[in-house]
């Protein structure tokens, strides 16, 4: 794929990370794959993508398909390691303009241009913020080697879908689609094909299919209204630049009672009848809403069958064992050949979209427009009358809440077990005790102990008053993102008591709590967090305007 070596440095700092220019100035060469030169068996490797997730070892199988050029795309969570150990070979090996995807919502890991998530940004109330943010974000991904993100999200934030709210632009599917389209228009403009998510993007309440199967009720009319709005609006305004869709695993009963959307051709269809002419890609075969029902040896090939031109496969699995059920899918006539045909069109033709470089370099603008971001999204909700700051000569009792962390966590054969990174009470304590030198801090879990909510209960009355100090975060496998019951209970215990909720994540936790007269709502950041305790002081005014209609007590 290269002229020369790529080398990258042994370490790349996380705060400092110097990014290498690996696709521009001749370093780059590739020549777009022509369609009638590939055979049955570089086909079916063309509309898979390889995951070096838990199987490291697979990794030569997949360099070996790239060499015969029968590999479509590859997944490579971005880390120092994995540049040099997966990406520069890949590189090397390529001659081909493999599509090579990744997450990055928040922005690009291996830079610290990170934003608290697309519900931040909707609470700047500012859609050029979305356009700023997804450029600089493509920027440093083709930097990097990446030519594909999966993103945006274009799911409305909803109180019955708890597990994705902070991932979701806002509420409103007009405000939704604006911020968007500015966002995908980003992403063509450096050459990177963004895939629009989690279609259909059905209210299919609060189960994360990560865990089990989620079942939407809406319509066919209802989703055309209303769930794909948002997808409609993208494609008008965009046309051909609206390069891809993630498809999601919700069965949506009233359109197809047997099959979930990435296995649906009717549901997967309503999008293409509606114009949609791009990548579309699965979710992650790994989830066990699909898995539990479907099972290994077909479900990738039903998936193709269905309408899906590339496939996010099991990672549980190797690519080698997904490659030989896909070709014995072929073989048994699970898709057909004009099928895989047309899927392998669109990966080529997104895989050549990629060809295109920024025009951008990242500049000390660039790096204000994010910081801004996580500073111009904190929202103060108060009631007539209370100040915006919390008054500094009171003794105020700081509960901060911090992670239940489970002492049989371990490592398991798909990588290491990671807790909240951005969320640090003892830093939180920290800033609190320096802004508020006669007050203190007390720590409960998420699930606080019987010992931890008598002594904050006991504590109260010792005190002014009491700022409760919380947080959430979308996470798979969890199947919520909100505050736990025991800990609102809590709350509501010393409500008379509380001046304040300093809270970051889904707004909608909120909603459970017993009336607060003063609430600070920030969202999911160490910088985020600092902007949101300058809020609380009266250090800074709070800007950001939320981006769902909250029912508060």
């Amino acid at each position: 794929m290269c002229t020369k070596p790529i080398d990258f440095p042994q370490e790349l700092c996380y705060a400092e990370l110097e990014i290498f220019w690996i696709l521009g100035d001749g370093i780059m060469n590739v020549k777009p794959l022509k369609f009638e030169d590939l055979s049955i068996e570089q086909k079916i490797g063309m509309v898979l993508t390889g995951r070096i997730v838990g199987h490291p070892d697979d990794f030569e199988f997949m360099l070996e398909l790239v060499k015969k050029h029968a590999l479509g795309a590859v997944q490579i969570n971005p880390s120092a390691s994995s540049m040099e150990k997966y990406m520069k070979p890949l590189l090397e090996t390529a001659d081909y303009p493999i599509l090579i995807g990744v997450d990055m919502e928040r922005g690009c890991p291996l830079s610290d241009m990170i934003i608290p998530g697309n519900l931040a940004l909707g609470a700047t109330d500012n859609p050029e913020n979305a356009y700023n943010f997804a450029r600089i974000t493509a920027t440093h991904a083709k930097k990097l080697g990446y030519n594909m993100i999966w993103s945006p999200v274009v799911d409305l934030a909803d109180y019955d879908r708890p597990c994705i709210i902070s991932r979701c632009f806002g509420a409103d599917r007009k405000f939704v689609a604006e911020y968007a389209i500015q966002y995908m228009k980003a992403f063509n403009d450096c050459g990177v094909i963004g895939t629009a998510k989690h279609y259909p993007s059905a209210h299919a309440g609060c189960l994360d299919t990560h865990m089990a199967e989620e079942t939407s009720f809406e319509t066919q009319e209802e989703l055309t209204d209303y769930n794909l709005y948002v997808y409609r609006k993208m494609i008008e305004e965009l046309g051909d630049d609206m390069t891809g869709i993630m498809v999601g695993h919700t069965r949506c009963i009233n359109i197809d009672p047997e099959y979930p959307a990435t296995l649906s051709k009717k549901v997967i269809g309503i999008i293409k009848d509606l114009g949609f002419n791009g990548l579309t890609i699965t979710d992650s075969m790994a989830m066990v809403g699909i898995i539990q029902k479907y099972g290994n040896e077909k479900m990738h090939g039903m998936a193709l069958a269905a309408g899906n031109d590339l496939i996010l496969g099991n990672y549980r699995i190797t690519l080698k064992e997904t490659y030989n059920y896909m070709l014995q899918n072929y073989k048994d006539g699970i898709f057909s050949e004009e099928r895989l045909d047309d899927a392998v069109k669109k990966v080529l033709a997104a895989q050549n979209r990629t060809l295109k470089q920024p025009e951008y370099e990242i500049t000390e603008n660039d790096r204000m427009i994010v910081q801004n971001i996580s500073k111009n999204c904190i929202c103060d909700i108060r009631d007539n009358g209370v100040p915006a700051a919390l008054d500094k000569t009171k003794k105020h009792l700081f509960v901060i809440d911090c992670e239940n962390i489970y002492a049989n966590n371990k490592t398991n054969a798909v990588g290491e077990i990671s807790f909240t990174k951005w969320w640090n009470p003892e830093s939180i304590a920290d800033s609190l005790k320096e802004k508020y030198p006669t007050s203190n801090v007390e720590y409960v879990c998420e699930f606080p102990s019987r010992l931890q909510v008598e002594k904050i209960c006991v504590e109260s009355t010792k005190h002014d008053d009491v700022v409760f100090v919380t947080f959430c975060d979308s996470a798979c496998y969890q199947g919520t993102d909100g505050l736990t019951e025991r800990l609102r209970i809590l709350i509501e215990s010393v409500s008379i008591k509380t001046a304040a909720v300093v809270h970051f994540g889904n707004p909608y936790a909120l909603e459970k709590l017993v009336h607060i007269k003063r609430l600070v709502c920030g969202f999911p950041s160490e910088l985020c967090i600092e902007n949101g305790l300058k809020v609380l002081s009266g250090e800074i005014e709070a800007r950001g305007k939320m981006p769902i209609n909250l029912k508060l007590q």
